[in-house]
C-alpha cells in the first residue's frame, strides 16, 4: 500500500524523511517513560524509533490507527505492542490513564475544527505533569490553534514538501 493511495486517512504523501526522523529521536525522554500513546501510527517508523530507543526496558505503547492493512502490519511488525484500530479521539477513553509520553503525527489539518480542539485538550488532559508531547504536522496555520493549546511549546520547522513542522511540549 503507498502512502499517496491514502493521502485523505493518512494526510502522508510518503516516508517520513530521515533528519526529520532523528530530530524526533533527540527529543524521545533519555528515561524510559512508563507509558508512551502514539497517534497515527501508519506504517510503524515512528514507532520502530520508540522500540529501538526503548529496547530492554518495561515501556508500554499503545499505538492508534485507524487504516485497517496498517493496522494489521504494526500487530504484526510490533508484537510488543498494543494496537488499537479505532478513531484518535476516542484514545483517552480506551486507553483510561494518563502517559509520559505521546507522540501525534495525525493530519490534523483533516479533521474538523471541533474535533481537533477536542483532540488536542484531550492530549493536554492525559499527559502527566512532567510527560513529554511530540507533534508531527504539515499545516502552517494550525500553530496558533497549537500555541493556544500548549502555549510553551516550542516548533521546529524542516525544509520539505509538504514543510515538516515539530511541535515539542512538556507538562507542567
Amino acid at each position: 500500500m503507498s502512502y499517496f493511495k491514502n493521502i485523505f486517512t493518512t494526510g502522508a504523501v510518503s516516508k517520513t524523511p530521515m533528519r526529520v526522523q532523528e530530530a524526533i529521536r533527540r527529543q524521545l525522554p533519555v528515561s524510559p517513560p512508563s507509558r508512551i500513546i502514539e497517534l497515527g501510527a501508519g506504517k510503524g517508523e515512528l514507532t520502530g524509533i520508540l522500540l529501538d530507543q526503548y529496547k530492554n526496558t518495561c515501556v508500554k505503547i499503545a499505538a492508534f490507527e485507524i487504516n485497517p492493512a496498517f493496522s494489521s502490519d504494526l500487530k504484526k511488525n510490533y508484537p510488543s505492542i498494543q494496537v488499537f484500530t479505532h478513531n484518535a479521539l476516542e484514545f483517552a477513553e480506551v486507553t483510561g490513564e494518563p502517559v509520559d509520553l505521546l507522540i501525534c503525527s495525525l493530519p490534523l489539518s483533516f479533521f474538523q475544527r471541533t474535533d481537533r480542539h477536542t483532540l488536542l485538550t484531550s492530549i493536554n488532559q492525559q499527559l502527566r505533569p512532567g510527560g513529554k508531547l511530540i507533534i508531527l504536522f504539515h499545516a502552517v496555520w494550525l500553530i496558533p490553534q497549537l500555541k493556544r493549546i500548549f502555549p510553551s511549546a516550542t516548533i521546529k520547522w524542516f525544509g520539505h514538501l509538504p514543510p515538516y513542522l515539530l511541535l515539542t511540549y512538556t507538562a507542567n
